[in-house]
């Protein structure tokens, strides 16, 4: 049996890192793995966050030292997160446990070329010392072996659960975005794209904003373009919820600035839902231009909506898109799969 401390923020907090998380955790078929979670990140100001992270890294310490962790799992981003992890990486590289950094970073380049010339040094150490990097795609890999040569670096693709046929709705009339609702995301240029298209496009057609975040700028956002008549929800969806909204969505639309590999991409996908984003990170290694859905520049806002309307206006595309999105992510992105290859992992370390 593989005993493995899994850390990461507290399963409220909202996004793709807890996704991957939670889809870990209730997965039922580990075998000789056991996975043990502790957080170590909450949405707090400062000084309880500080407060949180000590407690829990008491806690981390305890299991450490009965010997009940033979690798550490540690799912991070970027800043902060980043930092407390490799305060974990250190400590049991002392104890003589093996740690894997899961890397979920978005915006790892800007926080990289942030830093001053120490801290860079002091990150190239941790990328080094870890005993196994995990990252989201080719290119995230690439990144880290450039800044540390010696990183130890694999790739593991995000993952979701699939169905045993294409559930995509062919009649659908909404366009979905699902993420926080923020410039990174590109939700702005999407309420753009929106307000271009809207004497074009049929008057049925709603925008579903299944987000939180800037809420009352992306308000006042939407009643300056006056398009409040295209917006049908705007907040964020769980659950039952999630699925009826997806269930009538046509097409789902994430232009971010800056991601790792989106999870709402691939569960989108997995749904048989058509996809629009933009060039950048890994998103490009799952969504082929022109193939199974459209991949345009960030801020790009001419070319969103033209894209946007080629798929609102032809239903043949539409269906193209949709069996080919469920025909890669059911191959090549299930969850299954994904367990399988983070074991081989686990072996390897062992």
């Amino acid at each position: 049996m593989i005993n493995v401390l899994m850390c990461g923020s507290v399963l409220s907090v909202k996004g793709g890192m807890v996704s991957v998380v939670k889809n870990y955790l209730n997965y039922k078929d580990w075998e000789d793995v056991e996975i043990r979670y502790i957080p170590t990140h909450i949405n707090a100001n400062k000084y309880v966050l500080i407060l949180y992270f000590m407690w829990a890294y008491i806690k981390i310490l305890c299991l450490a030292l009965i010997g009940k962790v033979d690798i550490v799992h540690l799912h991070t981003a970027e800043r902060g997160s980043f930092f407390r992890k490799a305060f974990l990486v250190q400590t049991f590289n002392i104890l003589g446990i093996k740690t894997v950094m899961h890397h979920h970073a978005a915006e790892f380049e800007l926080f990289y070329t942030s830093l001053s010339e120490r801290r860079k040094k002091y990150v190239r150490h941790i990328l080094e010392l870890t005993d196994l990097n995990i990252v989201l795609g080719e290119e995230f890999a690439q990144l880290l072996r450039n800044k540390a040569s010696k990183a130890k670096v694999k790739v593991l693709y995000n993952a979701v659960g699939t169905y045993s046929y294409n559930p995509y709705n062919k009649d659908a009339r909404n366009i979905l975005f699902l993420g926080v609702l923020c410039e990174r995301k590109g939700v702005y240029n999407l309420l753009q794209a929106i307000k271009l298209l809207d004497p074009q496009i049929d008057k049925t057609i709603k925008l579903y904003l299944c987000g939180d975040g800037e809420m009352e700028k992306v308000k006042q956002m939407i009643k300056e373009l006056g398009i409040s008549h295209r917006i049908a929800h705007l907040g964020w969806i769980v659950g039952e919820q999630k699925k009826l909204f997806m269930a009538n969505a046509m097409v789902n639309v994430l232009p971010s600035y800056n991601e790792g590999l989106p999870m709402t991409i691939l569960e989108t996908m997995a749904y048989g839902i058509p996809n629009i984003s933009t060039s950048i990170a890994s998103i490009p290694e799952v969504l082929h231009n022109n193939e199974n859905g459209f991949l345009v520049k960030p801020g790009d806002i001419d070319a969103l909506a033209e894209v946007l309307k080629r798929i609102i206006e032809n239903s043949s595309l539409r269906e193209e898109f949709s069996q080919k999105s469920y025909q890669l992510i059911t191959k090549s992105f299930s969850l299954d799969q994904n367990i399988e290859i983070l074991k081989s992992y686990y072996k390897s370390l062992i």
